[in-house]
C-alpha cells in the first residue's frame, strides 16, 4: 500500500520477463550485461507504465532481485554500417548461422557478436512518486499514487516495458505477498545510476543543433546487494558520483 507524503509517497511493482540486457557503459562491440537492473533501467520501467513529466518523476529507492542471477550468450548479426533506406530490395536478418550478404544487403559489413544476457529474471522495483514544486495545484499524492496503482492492477502501460533493450520484454504486476528476494549478499561495485538529471524536465534533442551535450549527465553509485536487496541513495545523495 502507498505510504502518501506531502510532496513524495512510495509505489513498489513486480516486473519480469525471460532475458534482461542492463548495460554497462564501458562496453561497446560485445555486451555483457550488469548483474542486476540499475537505477535507469527501473526509471524506464516505471515511466513506461505511468508517466506525467510536469507533475512527477520518479527516484528509486530500492531493488529487490526474486530469482536467482543466471546469465545466457546469445549472438546476434549485426551490421557495423548503417543501412541505407533507399535499398531497391528487401534487407533480410538472420538470427542464425551469419550471413553477411543477408544482414547487411550488398554492403557486406556485417559480424556476428556474442552477447550475455540475464535470463529468467524477476525484480520488485520500489521507488518514490515525487511531485515537482511547479506542478499543478490539483495535483495531490493520493491521485498520483491511485493512479499508478490502478494502471498496474490493469496492466495498462504507455508502451511495452523491457530490461534495458528493446529485445528484453518486460512483464509487471503488484508485488506478490508470497515472494522473497533471493539469499545472496554481493559487492556489485560502482554501477550507472542514471544518464539524466532524474529532476530535469527538459525534452532531449540529438539534432546536430540540439541540448544533448547538456542535458546527458552520466551519474553512478557503489551497488551493494545484501540478501537480495540493493539499497538506492537518493539523488541528492553524496554517494551519487557525477561526471559533470
Amino acid at each position: 500500500m502507498a505510504k502518501y507524503r506531502a510532496d513524495r509517497s512510495e509505489v513498489a511493482v513486480d516486473v519480469w520477463g525471460k532475458i534482461a540486457m542492463f548495460t554497462p557503459p564501458e562496453s561497446k562491440i560485445e555486451r555483457v550485461s550488469y548483474s542486476v537492473p540499475t537505477p535507469s533501467a527501473c526509471r524506464g520501467i516505471l515511466c513506461s507504465i505511468y508517466l506525467k513529466p510536469i507533475e512527477f518523476y520518479y527516484e528509486i529507492r530500492k531493488i529487490e532481485v526474486m530469482k536467482p542471477i543466471k546469465t545466457i550468450e546469445i549472438k546476434t548479426n549485426e551490421s557495423k554500417t548503417k543501412i541505407e533506406s533507399t535499398s531497391p530490395r528487401p534487407i533480410y536478418l538472420t538470427m542464425g548461422k551469419a550471413d553477411n550478404s543477408l544482414l547487411c544487403g550488398r554492403t557486406g559489413q556485417g559480424t556476428q557478436r556474442g552477447n550475455v544476457y540475464l535470463k529468467d529474471v524477476y525484480y520488485r522495483i520500489t521507488a518514490d512518486i515525487v511531485r515537482r514544486p511547479d506542478a499543478p495545484a490539483r495535483i495531490t499524492m493520493k491521485a498520483l499514487c491511485n493512479q499508478f496503482t490502478n494502471r498496474i492492477q490493469k496492466g495498462k502501460c504507455f508502451r511495452q516495458p523491457f530490461f534495458g533493450t528493446h529485445e528484453c520484454m518486460a512483464f509487471f504486476k503488484m508485488p506478490d505477498p508470497g515472494m522473497t528476494p533471493i539469499g545472496v549478499s554481493q559487492d556489485l561495485g560502482y554501477m550507472l545510476y542514471d544518464i539524466f538529471d532524474i529532476t530535469s524536465n527538459e525534452k532531449l534533442d540529438t539534432s546536430a543543433d540540439g541540448n544533448a551535450e547538456k542535458v546527458i549527465s552520466p551519474s553512478f553509485y557503489h551497488a551493494v546487494m545484501r540478501n537480495g536487496t540493493i539499497e538506492v541513495p537518493g539523488w541528492g545523495s553524496p554517494e551519487i558520483r557525477r561526471l559533470i
